[in-house]
């Protein structure tokens, strides 16, 4: 996958121990700070996991962690304060749900630091469109929002809304503001506003873990 100056280096279609030491799945009980040990070693056996890594102009380097078809029952968070799910809870009255619809990310873009992590309910981002919101969490500091686009311009160069569902995903920083968009539709397009290259770099990844959602299907 490549877009703008952003390409993937390689993609594996499980979590598996890396060269960096990272890791995705395994079989910890979740106490302590180790993030990437997280969720149960039962995910491993189904083919619903994807690793990839991502690099740009400035030769920076990713490593990308993403399981679909998840059940937040089995993401422990209860000792993580700055967890994904408690911190959706302390935002905005959050509900992460137990259903086995969400896709969960976790998003290395440095050595040897905790990973961004993203989750997103694809049920009801298609049902509900106009007033869900995900999440792309670091902190309860740093944090973007994620909405579904339900609207598409037409050839008149006006936005209407669609029948049903969504087209994509927007995401906003802390006041609200538009910071990066991708479109599903096709092969799939990624918006970038201008931004600090780090933090570009990382909504490219995140864009990026949106759209290999579809080589999980």
């Amino acid at each position: 996958m490549h877009f703008g100056e952003y390409r993937t280096t390689s993609v594996k279609r499980s979590w598996i121990k890396g060269s960096s030491g990272r890791f995705g799945l395994g079989t910890g009980t979740g106490n302590g700070y180790d993030y990437t040990n997280i969720i149960s070693l039962d995910y491993i056996k189904k083919k619903q996991t994807i690793r990839f890594s991502m690099t740009d102009g400035n030769n920076n380097l990713s490593e990308v962690y993403c399981v679909s078809r998840f059940n937040t029952k089995d993401l422990t968070i209860g000792n993580r304060p700055n967890s994904i799910g408690n911190i959706g809870l302390d935002i905005a009255g959050f509900a992460a749900g137990s259903t086995n619809s969400m896709y969960y990310v976790q998003l290395y873009t440095r050595e040897q630091e905790k990973p961004w992590e993203m989750l997103i309910d694809n049920i009801q981002s298609q049902s509900r469109p106009r007033s869900y919101t995900g999440y792309l969490s670091f902190s309860r500091e740093e944090y973007y929002s994620i909405h579904p686009v339900y609207k598409m311009e037409g050839k008149d160069g006006k936005a209407s809304n669609i029948l049903m569902g969504m087209v994509g995903f927007e995401f906003r920083d802390k006041a609200g503001h538009p910071v990066a968009a991708v479109s599903l539709l096709n092969k799939g397009t990624v918006y970038l506003q201008p931004l600090p290259a780090e933090r570009k770099f990382l909504l490219a990844n995140a864009c990026a873990a949106l759209l290999m959602q579809e080589q999980l299907g």
